[in-house]
């Protein structure tokens, strides 16, 4: 549904509920309740046809992202839907998916400039955390840690006023933020955090990437360069254009050969398994936050 579609059915809800109540009130003959039933009958049918594009784009989104590593055609996706997009808040909704979509594909500065045009107020609070997240982890590609540290603490000053519902999510990018803020300091922290969050195979193969782009940081700071670039060959073999793709053949030393790193076909038995599977953040933010999407914020009229 479109913005002129949008405006054309509200428009059409809004006569219909004034004729409705003008007629029952002029001629008498029809109970009030029904007028009622009319309007919240055309009430709903339009707000089940906004959450519904919501819930396809985000189901295609996170397809295109975490299994089929295609982050040029999600970028793409949300591009066309961003044009389209009826409301202000919807706009605001499309653009923090534009923000994750560059910073998929490596564009970490443009993902930091898209994520610093969002109107919070038009976003549920629990998608300030991931625009936070996010930039933080764009920061810290770039290498700008005064910006990340600032990034952690928004998130950590938000959590505090955060709906309860949501406090799993945010603690769990809290954790990780913090892990990678003290990797030089703790490194063994830093690598029982990651096998944590991100060593469980659920089926994605972004998933593993994930796992052995960090894991290469974690051999870095301890100076194994070797088994540094073991992990960064199996995301440099596998990972078509996806962001940690591109980072990894930037910090590669060429001590292996990437050919011999290519994935098989594994049982979910290969990555350890952990009773804090529904704690993976980046690999899987978009199944953790579909029940964010609440219609609520994009119903509001402009």
């Amino acid at each position: 549904m479109n913005r002129k579609q949008y405006l054309t059915a509200m428009i059409s809800i809004m006569v219909i509920d004034l004729t409705l109540i003008i007629t029952n009130f002029i001629f008498e003959y029809m109970d009030f309740i029904w007028v009622f039933v009319i309007i919240l009958a055309g009430y709903l049918f339009l707000r089940y046809k906004v959450s519904g594009s919501l819930q396809t784009f985000s189901t295609r989104f996170n397809m295109l992202v975490e299994y089929d590593l295609e982050v040029q055609k999600a970028k793409e996706l949300v591009e066309g839907n961003l044009k389209k997009a009826p409301t202000k808040n919807m706009q605001a909704f499309y653009m923090v998916y534009l923000g994750m979509a560059k910073y998929y594909c490596g564009e970490y500065d443009e993902a930091i400039k898209t994520f610093n045009q969002i109107e919070l107020k038009k976003l549920n609070p629990a998608y300030h955390i991931l625009i936070f997240a996010f930039s933080a982890y764009a920061s810290f590609e770039l290498e700008d840690f005064e910006n990340f540290n600032m990034y952690l603490e928004r998130i950590k000053t938000l959590s505090a006023n955060i709906n309860r519902r949501y406090l799993s999510f945010v603690n769990s990018y809290i954790q990780v933020l913090e892990a990678i803020q003290g990797l030089d300091d703790n490194p063994e922290h830093y690598r029982e955090v990651i096998e944590s969050q991100f060593s469980q195979f659920d089926g994605y193969i972004s998933t593993k990437l994930i796992y052995n782009f960090r894991m290469a940081y974690y051999y870095r700071a301890i100076n194994d360069e070797v088994e540094m670039d073991k992990c960064l060959a199996k995301v440099i073999a596998n990972g078509k254009n996806h962001h940690t793709a591109i980072r990894a053949k930037e910090l590669f030393k060429n001590n292996v050969k990437v050919e011999d790193y290519v994935f098989q076909e594994e049982a979910p038995e290969e990555f350890n398994t952990n009773d804090e599977g529904d704690q993976h953040l980046i690999a899987n933010q978009m199944d953790n936050v579909e029940d964010i999407e609440e219609v609520e914020s994009v119903d509001e009229e402009e």
